[in-house]
């Protein structure tokens, strides 16, 4: 919570606390690898990419500009992952932070 506060998300965004955005391109996969498992997971590519500020000063890679973000749930927890890197991640050994959410 400390670095992107509450979040909305849906199949065209991410839109942070501050009002601070990443906006989707295309919807690129529907499994991701997880801890070593395959789970239903949503991928996808962001376009433009970016590194927006969020809550005191925070980004969500550093200052690299996100290029991917995946998304799956476990339990009832909504795990965000994102990347940096210039290629489609499959798993989470590529990311750059993983952040979770509990809906209340």
């Amino acid at each position: 919570m400390a670095i992107t506060g509450d979040i909305k998300f849906d199949d065209f965004e991410i839109v942070f606390e501050n009002g601070e955005k990443l906006a989707f391109d295309a919807l690129v996969a529907d499994r991701f690898i997880a801890d070593g498992q395959s789970v239903p997971a949503s991928v996808y590519s962001v376009a433009p990419s970016a590194a927006p500020e969020l809550l005191n000063g925070n980004r969500l890679c550093g200052n690299e500009p996100v290029t991917f973000l995946a998304s799956w749930i476990d339990g009832d927890v909504t795990a965000i992952a994102v990347f940096d890197t210039p290629e489609q991640p499959e798993s989470d050994a590529t990311m750059c932070a993983l952040y979770t959410y509990v809906y209340p």
